[in-house]
Formats: C-alpha cells, structure tokens, sequence
C-alpha cells in the first residue's frame, strides 16, 4: 500500500470517528430535549393533580357532614317486587313515584352513575333505589322559578349532600317527573316517598340520611 493510499485511509477513518461523534453530540442533545420534555410533562401531571385532589378535598370540606336520623322520615309505601326487566318495556307500578318495582339493569344506564342529573324514566331511577340511593324528582312549568329549583337541587346534590358514611359517595340521583306528582318535589327512597313544596334543604338532608343504604342490595 502507497504513502497516498494510506493517508486517505486514515483520512476516511478519522472522517468516520468525527461522524460518529457528531452523531453521539445530536444523540445525547435529543435525550436532553427528550429528557426536558418529558421533566416538563411529569411536573405538569403532577401539578394538575394536586389541583385536582385540592379541589376533591375542598368541595368534600364544604359538604355537610352526615348525621344518622332517627325515627322514620317519609311516607312508606307497599313493596312492589325487584324484577329485573327488558329495557323495551315499560314497567307499571300501582304507586307513582314508585319507591319499588320492576326495573331494567342495563350498565352505565340503569343504574345510573351517583349524582347524574338528567331525564331519567321509572325502570332507570328504581335500581338506584335498590342500591340504598335516593331519587330528587321535581316537577314544575318552564321559567324562572322554576329553572330557580332545578338549580338549588343540582347546588345540593353537586355541593352540599353528605357523603354517606359506608361507601362515601353522593347517592343521589334527580330527574323531572310529573306522575303521581301532588307537590313540586318528591324525595323517593326504596319503600318511602315524601313530597315537598320546594327546595328545603334540611328536610332532603333528614330524608337522605334516614334511607341512604337502606335499599336491599348493600353496594356502592
């Protein structure tokens, strides 16, 4: 092998160690912005979840604390049965609001999830019932006063109704209903009702706390 030949060798070799160096330096600067980024990913996660738990804690704080009742609140009403039944039918009752009774058993829907505020029929809010729930239901014409209700029973369920002390959830479940309706309010338990002429916010506390898992199957 010639001079020349031997000097382009080891030129071509130290141009391959200088590339490779390059490439380590870009390497190791990419694991470096990686590294940043997923620093700055992981302080950001952790940051939204502490404000997150804050916020859990804050509005538990702000809830009244449960108190056992004793006695009996509400009306009793006559047992129904605890069928389940096909979601395409519509169950009868002999009682309106039913406090028991044929009801459907569908995930996610029936039951519905603690504290959902929506239109809800009979066979959905039944099997909340069955679970130690209580239904708010409330029935009044379109308008002020009455958008006025359905907000104090939403601030109530979403801010202020006691935890329960077994499973510590808010179970409450309110829907507009008209059947059976001789007030504007009716709170619905497994075998009680009690009607209301308005929000009364101790009285839907009293009745909560006397028949929150009471219902025949004891879970969450």
């Amino acid at each position: 092998m010639s001079r020349t030949q031997r000097e382009l060798k080891a030129l071509r070799q130290q141009q391959r160690e200088e590339a490779a160096a390059r490439q380590r330096a870009r390497d190791r600067r990419n694991l470096f912005i990686i590294g940043g980024i997923l620093g700055t990913a992981a302080v950001a996660i952790l940051i939204v979840a502490l404000a997150l738990n804050h916020a859990a804690q804050v509005s538990t704080q702000n809830r009244l604390p449960f108190q056992t009742v004793s006695g009996t609140v509400g009306q009793a009403v006559a047992d129904e049965g605890r069928n389940h039944v096909d979601p395409s039918t519509t169950p009868t009752y002999k009682f309106y609001p039913p406090t028991s009774g044929p009801h459907y058993s569908v995930a996610g829907s029936a039951p519905v999830p603690w504290k959902t505020i929506d239109t809800l029929v009979e066979g959905q809010f039944v099997h909340n019932l069955e679970h130690g729930g209580i239904a708010i239901l409330y029935d009044c014409p379109s308008g002020t006063e009455c958008t006025t209700l359905k907000n104090q029973l939403s601030d109530y369920i979403n801010k202020l109704a006691p935890l329960d002390p077994t499973y510590r959830e808010v179970k409450i479940v309110m829907t507009p209903y008209s059947r059976g309706m001789t007030k504007k309010v009716a709170l619905v338990a497994w075998h009680y009702v009690q009607f209301l002429d308005g929000y009364d916010q101790n009285a839907i506390t009293q009745f909560y706390e006397n028949h929150v898992d009471q219902g025949p199957e004891a879970v969450r």
